[in-house]
């Protein structure tokens, strides 16, 4: 009897740090994909010099640096399509502003929508990538609590495009 109890417990433990380990790798997941455009979009505000018309001095162009446009809908378009399980983007899907300018896509099924919110131009210009998940499944409910990952992107004084140094996690884990 003894042996058996020793086994259950030992059985829980084990699927409590299993469970633990599937979603921390998810979180990863958002992670990398968050960084990964947030570089993408200040490379993107470096190099937007190169649209400005022709004869535009050097001054003029950095102040009118700029981020690629903000997505209308997050990918996928409905966050409850992550909701407890992953989400097999189509191609089509990545190929709109902002993804087309940051040369972005995810051809894995993913467990998060993503968003990119940017305004404004030269010191006053900034990105937002927002990473969404529902990774227990719950719909948001009951509290609302969802996964989300989101990192800054906004200009020195020097005109030169900067990731925040920490992203914002909110309920990494839910």
């Amino acid at each position: 009897m003894n042996a058996v109890a020793l086994v259950a417990i030992l059985s829980a433990i084990a699927m409590y740090g299993l469970s633990k380990y599937v979603r921390h790798s998810k979180t990863l997941e958002a992670e990398g994909t968050v960084e990964s455009l947030a570089a993408a979009a200040a490379a993107y505000y470096d190099a937007s010099d190169a649209e400005q018309p022709a004869g535009t001095t050097p001054e003029a162009a950095k102040a009118m640096r700029h981020f690629p446009p903000p997505s209308k809908a997050s990918v996928p378009a409905d966050v409850a399509s992550v909701s407890g399980t992953k989400y097999q983007s189509a191609l089509a899907d990545w190929q709109g502003s902002p993804w087309r300018e940051l040369r972005f896509t995810i051809t894995q099924p993913q467990n998060y929508a993503y968003s990119f919110d940017s305004q404004g131009t030269g010191l006053n210009a900034f990105a937002v990538v927002t990473a969404h998940g529902d990774l227990d499944g719950d719909g948001f409910e009951p509290t609302g609590a969802r996964s989300t990952f989101r990192l800054k992107v906004s200009p020195d004084a020097t005109f030169h495009a900067k990731v925040a140094p920490a992203m914002e996690k909110i309920e990494p884990e839910e």
